[in-house]
């Protein structure tokens, strides 16, 4: 294609001699130029194509600039209204193609930013479901410690039930064989000791409990 339009432009300056010889063909190629900048915006061209299009009628305005002088003076005014006018069109073409690149590249950009943003929120969603994981694990082991402390716990109050129930029949029985009030203080003073014993128990397997609490 650039070759094309180099050497579309050598031949044109080697026949063209006058203004009103080349003006038609730039404002043609300014018309071809505004189809392509509409197809490239549609996504159906290339944007350099277009640029080279662009290049090539701004090659052809610095010829008519020059060739302006040539041309007799009641009629050079004319002809540079015109030139004027065709210049003012082909700046607003580069302008919009400008804007174009411009957009194109900003909205690459956020979708880049886009994509590393969802990149990083699925790692940190896949941290997060792992975390939750994790706490739910732990939060079972210490229902489970918990469960297993009651059970000890309900174990020990059946065992003193059970004790009490035992101490009971033998202080019967004792009442009923009539033994001395020395051997009923000595057991009084063992059915102490053994409160004393399951109390401290059931406070060990409290303190225990907390300790898996606290620190799991």
């Amino acid at each position: 294609v650039v070759w094309r339009l180099g050497g579309l432009s050598r031949r044109r300056r080697r026949m063209t001699t006058s203004i009103a010889e080349l003006l038609p063909r730039a404002r043609a190629l300014k018309y071809e130029i505004h189809a392509s900048l509409n197809a490239v915006e549609a996504g159906h061209a290339d944007a350099s194509d277009c640029e080279m299009q662009l290049g090539e009628l701004q090659r052809q305005l610095r010829t008519l600039t020059s060739l302006l002088n040539k041309e007799r003076p009641d009629k050079r005014s004319l002809w540079k209204l015109k030139l004027d006018e065709l210049r003012n069109e082909t700046d607003f073409l580069a302008a919009d193609l400008r804007r174009f690149r411009e957009n194109r590249a900003t909205a690459l950009q956020r979708e880049q930013l886009f994509h590393r943003r969802s990149v990083a929120s699925t790692t940190a969603i896949d941290n997060l479901t792992e975390e939750g994981e994790s706490l739910v694990q732990s939060q079972n082991k210490v229902d489970q410690l918990i469960e297993t402390g009651l059970f000890g716990i309900k174990s020990l109050e059946e065992q003193r039930e059970r004790l009490k129930n035992a101490q009971r029949n033998i202080f019967s029985m004792i009442n009923t064989l009539g033994i001395s009030t020395s051997v009923m203080s000595m057991i009084q003073s063992r059915q102490k000791n053994d409160r004393y014993i399951v109390f401290g128990g059931m406070a060990l397997c409290l303190v225990a409990l907390y300790v898996c609490v606290r620190w799991l």
